[in-house]
């Protein structure tokens, strides 16, 4: 009975330290078997070649493929009209309500009241109001 007794008692002794050390790897703090290791010391970097870079010459830089850009009038949206009155609403969301007394090219528009002028072609959508 008292071998039996001591064979038990090692044999759980060993399984709570087979348990015990397979924590340490799960630890949330740094140290052996958590993953996280600090490391102190130093480098030393040696057999490095000498570079000695200097410019010779005129530099010269060139772009090319470069496509030919026309700017040119855009027209304003067709169903734009003076004296009519629109809900505008802009990219951020905001909405405003406009009369239009004239209309320009490019989407700009001067607006009666505020005597200003607006661009429409930064406008997420424009609805006319009746």
């Amino acid at each position: 009975m008292p071998k039996t007794t001591v064979a038990l008692s090692v044999a759980a002794a060993a399984l709570l330290w087979v348990a015990a050390s397979a924590q340490q790897e799960m630890l949330p703090k740094p140290g052996p078997g958590s993953g996280i290791t600090t490391v102190t010391g130093s480098v030393s970097v040696t057999n490095t070649p000498g570079v000695r870079a200097v410019q010779e010459g005129d530099w010269h830089v060139a772009v090319l493929n470069t496509p030919t850009v026309r700017v040119t009038e855009v027209p304003s949206p067709g169903f734009l009209r003076s004296g009519a009155s629109y809900q505008i609403t802009w990219v951020d969301g905001s909405k405003e309500s406009v009369t239009i007394s004239s209309v320009a090219t490019n989407g700009w528009v001067e607006v009666e009241r505020s005597r200003r002028w607006i661009n429409l072609a930064s406008a997420r959508s424009i609805e006319e109001q009746r």
